[in-house]
């Protein structure tokens, strides 16, 4: 087993904490004053998550992402939430180079409405494409702490286990460099991910050769490799930023597509791409 990274408490470089006003131009709904759907029951027991980010900051975790749920006709009162928490003193060395080559995450939803308890997800932020993807596997169910549970002691409960789960996920990562996948492993990975992205079972997919060749095609040379780490990578980069062709307009156009923007959406293909990944481990 690879082991070229490691978890590390001494990071050598930071990622730009966002303030409270940066972060209520993005998502204003994280500083909902009180519960914004008026048919919750009155058991319903309101926390800001304007406190979560007052007391993730007392162990030194900060924002550095934050999106918004964008509301929808069937719904006004629906106010779902995503941030991302870093800690600038935790970071990933590749022990290769010495160099901090990605920073842990703890991902976390919420929402005012009732609809949603406090979730928290492990994840990473890649310094070198400056994406972040969330941790999963098939096992894998994201921490949660209801409003009427919290407190204090149970968050710093739920930020160990999601660091001990880093730890863990380390290990498939370097297990991931070694896994080396062929060109037909890649396409078929490839085809996967665009499913998932489309939200469809792979076997009803039509995508061309060209469509594959183009979602393959590295942004950066270090990421030109055939590990499944690499590849990976690229997939998820691409499936998230948009950075792909997928079909052709009528007019014979390769249409491109776009960047994921939905907070919900953003969670449930991360976490499916991951899961697609590990699935090669488990095939070795």
């Amino acid at each position: 087993m690879a082991e070229d990274v490691m978890l590390s408490f001494k990071s050598q470089a930071l990622c730009p904490a966002l303030s409270k006003d940066e972060i209520r131009k993005i998502a204003p709904m994280v500083f909902a004053p009180s519960k914004t759907n008026p048919e919750t029951s009155d058991r319903y027991d309101y926390i800001g998550t304007e406190k979560l980010i007052d007391d993730m900051a007392k162990k030194g975790w900060y924002v550095t992402e934050c999106k918004q749920q964008r509301a929808n006709k069937r719904s006004k009162v629906r106010s779902f939430h995503t941030l991302a928490f870093q800690n600038p003193n935790l970071g990933i060395i590749n022990e290769e180079t010495g160099e901090v080559e990605a920073f842990p995450r703890i991902i976390v939803s919420n929402s005012h409405d009732g609809f949603h308890s406090f979730k928290f997800m492990a994840g990473l932020f890649r310094l070198v494409c400056s994406n972040g993807l969330i941790l999963a596997d098939a096992e894998f169910t994201a921490f949660s702490l209801r409003h009427i549970n919290y407190s204090e002691e149970n968050l710093y409960k739920i930020v160990a286990e999601s660091i001990e789960l880093t730890k863990k996920k380390v290990t498939v990562i370097n297990e991931m460099k070694e896994k080396r996948l062929s060109v037909s492993e890649q396409r078929e990975f490839a085809a996967k991910a665009i499913a998932i992205r489309k939200g469809v079972e792979v076997d009803k997919l039509k995508v061309s050769d060209e469509d594959l060749n183009d979602i393959l095609e590295p942004v950066r040379d270090e990421d030109r490799d055939d590990s499944l780490w690499s590849v990976f990578n690229v997939l998820q980069e691409k499936v998230i930023k948009g950075d792909f062709t997928l079909g052709k307009t009528k007019t014979g156009k390769r249409r491109k597509s776009r960047p994921i923007t939905g907070a919900a959406k953003d969670i449930d293909v991360n976490q499916g791409l991951f899961i697609a990944a590990s699935e090669y481990l488990q095939a070795a």
